[in-house]
């Protein structure tokens, strides 16, 4: 169970890891809910140029909402954590220069990939040096702040809260802003404010299946939004990660599907083989028209400097900071409020996290992390009840359950044969040939990150 704060005390809030991207979004969406300024923020990177840029924008941030927070640099993780009442941990074990080298590798194998951090060889690679420190942080948090959950929005979402729970007593919820822009596809096509727009979800992460639609106090068959949007040619939004996102390979596969998939094509795509599959491309074009969806990592490192280019004159240029009005998707500020009790407060009464099924699904196992549709309860959210699924989405799901759970023993057990169980699950493999070699390669890749650095 999550600690209980007393009302009067301040809360101490942890973030480890600064991307130029997350620590300052959370904080944001905490000042413009306005029941969090009671807060002291303590941050921590490895690197202490992120750090520091992150540090000063928040405090800016402050200032200018002349809130009641505080927010320092830790100079260890240790001191960052202990006597936390929550953890937030955003991290890339490895960076950009070694995703460059798991795209490489998988290319040489004929492996296509979009993201690469949810599906596909590069995902199942990335839990091996994701999870260990995951679950590093946990077992730190058990000894510094026990009782303190975990929050987080790191990639591979699913399989690293599914280690942080099987392998650490600690509390993990994941965190994903996808649904918030499936609720946002949604309030567009039918004219209606965000707020009015609910759903429920049942997957797991950047593959959530949308079974129930609610506009206003109205009903909506999936059938007929998935018409509605159709009918408006689709539809696009801008993702907080720095590309316009669209629907239209997701939008066509979920009109013969029947569900809604609560993510756009760039996370969509790395599900199914028909997208990524050698026979999708001729003469090096995607057939599909998906070719600027591909993982570029250059694209990346270019879209890494401008946010630190746009950081640093929000952090040291003219005040005020222009984007103080936006809100994130992630809604950390509602989880904190709802783990505090204080659901009254939340912006949202209806949130979508990665968290244990806990019979949610009844033909799912209680303990498999799933992305689904959670409630306030007395303190805290329990996940809606959901009819069994149908043979569909069960069979679309059971499997990805179950590479997640495989992905994550290969990494905190550093078992070679459950790292090649999950690439033969995986959707993306194509060659079974070249299985073996594929498999080594990854596992040399990432040997480095089996003890994480701190």
């Amino acid at each position: 169970m999550p600690r209980v704060r007393s009302r009067l005390s301040r809360r101490r809030i942890a973030f480890i890891g600064a991307s130029y991207l997350f620590c300052h979004t959370a904080v944001r969406d905490m000042l413009l809910n306005g029941q969090l300024d009671e807060s002291d923020l303590v941050l921590y990177d490895l690197n202490p140029e992120p750090l520091k840029l992150e540090h000063d924008v928040i405090a800016r941030m402050i200032r200018q909402r002349a809130a009641g927070m505080t927010v320092r640099m830790a100079r260890s993780r240790s001191e960052a954590i202990r006597g936390a009442d929550y953890v937030v941990v955003s991290v890339l074990a490895g960076g950009l220069e070694l995703a460059e080298k798991e795209d490489r590798l998988c290319r040489r194998h004929g492996i296509r990939h979009t993201v690469g951090d949810t599906v596909g060889p590069m995902c199942a690679a990335r839990v091996l040096r994701q999870a260990p420190l995951l679950v590093d942080i946990a077992r730190d948090m058990e000894k510094l702040c026990p009782g303190a959950p975990l929050l987080s929005p790191t990639n591979p979402m699913t399989a690293l809260v599914t280690a942080v729970h099987r392998y650490t007593s600690v509390r993990c919820i994941g965190i994903c802003h996808g649904t918030h822009f499936a609720l946002e596809i949604l309030a567009q096509a039918y004219r209606a404010k965000e707020k009015d727009v609910r759903v429920n979800v049942v997957g797991v992460n950047h593959l959530g299946f949308i079974d129930g639609v609610t506009i206003g106090r109205r009903r909506v068959p999936v059938e007929r939004a998935i018409d509605r949007i159709l009918k408006q040619g689709g539809a696009s939004y801008d993702d907080p990660a720095g590309h316009t996102e669209g629907l239209d390979c997701t939008i066509r596969y979920a009109k013969l599907a029947g569900y809604l998939p609560n993510n756009g094509d760039h996370h969509f795509l790395e599900f199914f083989p028909w997208y990524l599959a050698p026979h999708a491309f001729k003469n090096g074009r995607n057939k599909y028209k998906i070719d600027h969806r591909l993982l570029n990592v250059p694209a990346r490192r270019r879209r890494k400097k401008f946010l630190k280019k746009l950081l640093s004159r929000w952090a040291y240029g003219p005040e005020p900071i222009p984007d103080m009005h936006r809100a994130g998707g992630e809604h950390i500020e509602d989880i904190i409020l709802g783990l505090e009790g204080r659901h009254r407060a939340m912006t949202l009464d209806q949130l979508h996290l990665n968290v244990p099924n806990a019979g949610s699904v009844p033909n799912l196992p209680d303990g498999a992390i799933l992305e689904l549709t959670v409630e306030p309860a007395k303190r805290g959210f329990r996940p809606v009840k959901n009819p069994a699924l149908d043979p569909y989405r069960w069979g679309v799901l059971a499997p990805l359950v179950a590479l997640n759970e495989l992905s994550a023993k290969a990494a905190i057990e550093r078992d070679k044969q459950a790292f090649v169980r999950a690439l033969l699950l995986d959707p993306l493999l194509h060659d079974i040939a070249s299985l073996p070699r594929l498999a080594e390669g990854l596992w040399d890749l990432n040997r480095a990150f089996a003890k994480p650095l701190r």
